[in-house]
């Protein structure tokens, strides 16, 4: 009989992605959809959970996302036809 020694870290590690490899293809949207979802749980849970800090991070996020918008068009020049 054969004794097979404990796996090391890396193994286990590669082993994992390896998995995933199998079923995901990197190329496709599957993956993307597959990353959303491991995102989307949790953020379903945190509403439910915690409404008014998720009230105040969207917020947060909009003021910042049309901030952004305010300054990229203060740095062209206000004008979107050139």
């Amino acid at each position: 009989m054969e004794s097979h020694g404990v796996l090391s870290v890396r193994e286990m590690v590669g082993g994992i992605f390896r998995f995933w490899d199998d079923h995901i293809s990197a190329d496709g949207a599957w993956w993307i959809l597959a990353l959303d979802a491991v995102f989307l749980i949790p953020a379903i849970f945190a509403v439910f959970f915690f409404p008014a800090t998720v009230l105040i991070g969207v917020g947060v996020a909009a003021v910042l996302t049309l901030g952004a918008l305010v300054l990229r068009r203060a740095v062209r020049g206000g004008s979107a036809a050139r």
